[in-house]
């Protein structure tokens, strides 16, 4: 056991922490890791907190409330594989420590059970926040007493402890499929992940969008959409146990573990032969003689750049998500406009300029192109170190790439946002200036702050864009920064509306150039010094 432990450490490292190249300090490891486990448990709090809510209050008056374990057990299956499939792919089966590790004398079961055991906990973490905070809605909305007996939260518990097992199973399963396709057709796996994540895109808005009439339809016909659900057995079986069948909940345990242990123990037979056979074909490389065409360094770079964000589908997902967002909500709004003006007429006297200012901004805080773009050059970085380009042309290319695509998006949205809300020209034009000047102080500080925390010798591209420290910072202090513009916005109001307007424009064009003359004296030192 004392090889399987240690085993576990260096590949929960691999997943969450992946050692600094820098000699960081344990307690910059650490917070690393600390901030996945944040903003995993914050993405699971979040959405079992708003939808268990909206699905128990229709629900409970009919004693319906297993279905809410069955969509949020469903929820935390799905997104549990979103989250670590992926990841699968390059912890498990692309490590760049394999060669070390199976030269070792620990059998590649072991091995494959201890890496598979890092996945396991990091679903664990969201669906404990998944399922945990369902079983508090239930306690408090429950009209037939469910979730107010300890033994209500002992099956509740094993549930927990069960389903990762199920999720992690399909996750790796999914992981080596898609390490399969890339090593197979590295354009076409990159394709196929995209077309994936695509779909994906599409369900969440769909669902989004017709969330109301969902809800609507369970309270007439609860009974009939359980019945329609059992293509999801395990699920059933889940929620039945929580609420008080242990028949089903044994018979759901045993989905979970029955599934994970085969595939522990079948992927550790082949484990060698398929790390081996994965390796050997991203190593292999065919050249092809062409005629090559002219071009500036700049331009180079560019395209570099370019390559690497839609070359990399994890990067480009969650690097431009926000944007996705941020498109979408604008020409939501103006196309439905009548009913958005029907729903802001029962919010009289609500500020609408700051709430479009504010979901403007959020959106744009989840653009993270800049914060890992550092990162993601790797140990490649002393190529780029090398050109005949000077450090602060490089990262000026850097900060303007993300720009590159913010700063349109930005300008479509916010048009959008005027012409739906009817805003005066002022009102109009503080929007756009407010957004704009947030899109500048994300994009610098999300460039200082990559130089700050680099993480150069992660094990996958995954690990940088997911779950460094610097992508975490990029997301989560720019959103404070909103915050802060909200609570200069509510007291230049006490004054007037001028004021109101010009502090958080001031606060935020303080923010944009300080940052930007940091980067600027600074970053091109930080960058030498990688």
């Amino acid at each position: 056991m004392r090889k399987f432990f240690a085993l576990l450490k260096v590949s929960v490292k691999s997943m969450l922490l992946s050692s600094s190249n820098m000699g960081r300090k344990n307690r910059k490891k650490a917070a690393t890791g600390v901030g996945v486990a944040v903003l995993i448990a914050f993405l699971g709090l979040y959405m079992s907190g708003m939808y268990s809510s909206l699905l128990m209050s229709v629900l409970a008056p009919v004693h319906m409330e297993s279905l809410v374990f069955i969509f949020m057990g469903i929820a935390a299956l799905v997104g549990g594989m979103i989250f670590t499939a992926f990841a699968a792919k390059g912890v498990v089966f692309g490590g760049k420590d394999n060669d070390l590790l199976l030269s070792m004398p620990v059998s590649t079961t072991a091995l494959m059970a201890s890496r598979v055991t890092a996945i396991y906990l990091e679903n664990l973490v969201f669906s404990f926040f998944i399922l945990v905070p369902a079983g508090v809605v239930c306690a408090l909305m429950t009209q037939s007493g469910a979730g107010r007996s300890p033994l209500f939260w002992a099956r509740l518990l094993i549930a927990v402890l069960a389903l990762p097992l199920l999720d992690t199973a399909l996750s790796v399963l999914m992981g080596a499929l898609v390490a399969f396709v890339s090593a197979k057709l590295a354009k076409g796996g990159v394709i196929g992940q995209n077309i994936v994540m695509a779909l994906y895109l599409v369900a969440v808005f769909w669902f989004a969008f017709n969330l109301n009439g969902m809800i609507e339809g369970l309270a007439a016909n609860a009974m009939g959409v359980k019945e329609s659900l059992s293509w999801a057995a395990p699920m059933l079986w889940m929620a039945d146990g929580i609420m008080g069948d242990w028949m089903g909940l044994l018979l759901f345990v045993l989905s979970c573990i029955v599934p994970f242990a085969l595939m522990v123990y079948g992927l550790g037979k082949v484990y060698r032969k398929a790390v081996t056979a994965f390796a050997a074909r991203s190593a292999r490389s065919d050249y092809k003689l062409s005629a090559q065409s002219a071009s500036g360094q700049k331009k180079a770079l560019l395209r570099m750049e370019l390559r690497r964000l839609f070359g990399i589908p994890m990067y480009f997902w969650n690097s431009c998500i926000g944007l996705i967002m941020l498109v979408g909500m604008g020409i939501a709004a103006l196309v439905m406009r009548d009913d958005l003006r029907m729903f802001l007429a029962l919010m009289e006297g609500a500020p609408l300029m700051p709430l479009a200012a504010l979901l403007m901004g959020f959106c744009l805080s989840m653009v993270v192109i800049a914060a890992p773009s550092v990162s993601l050059e790797g140990k490649y970085l002393w190529i780029l170190k090398e050109a005949p380009v000077g450090e602060r042309t490089l990262l000026g290319l850097k900060t303007g790439f993300e720009l590159l695509f913010s700063v349109p998006c930005t300008v479509i949205a916010g048009v959008c946002l005027i012409l739906a809300l009817e805003l005066s020209p002022l009102e109009g034009a503080a929007l756009l200036l407010a957004a704009l000047l947030f899109c500048g102080a994300h994009a610098v500080f999300g460039m200082f702050i990559g130089l700050t925390f680099p993480k150069l010798d992660a094990v996958n591209e995954t690990v940088v864009v997911k779950q460094s420290l610097a992508v975490v910072l990029g997301m989560f202090v720019p959103m404070g920064l909103l915050g802060l513009c909200a609570l200069l916005y509510w007291l230049g109001g006490m004054v007037n509306g001028a004021l109101a307007m010009a502090l958080p424009l001031a606060a935020l064009a303080a923010f944009t150039g300080a940052c930007a003359l940091i980067l600027g004296k600074r970053g091109p030192a930080m960058l030498r010094s990688l």
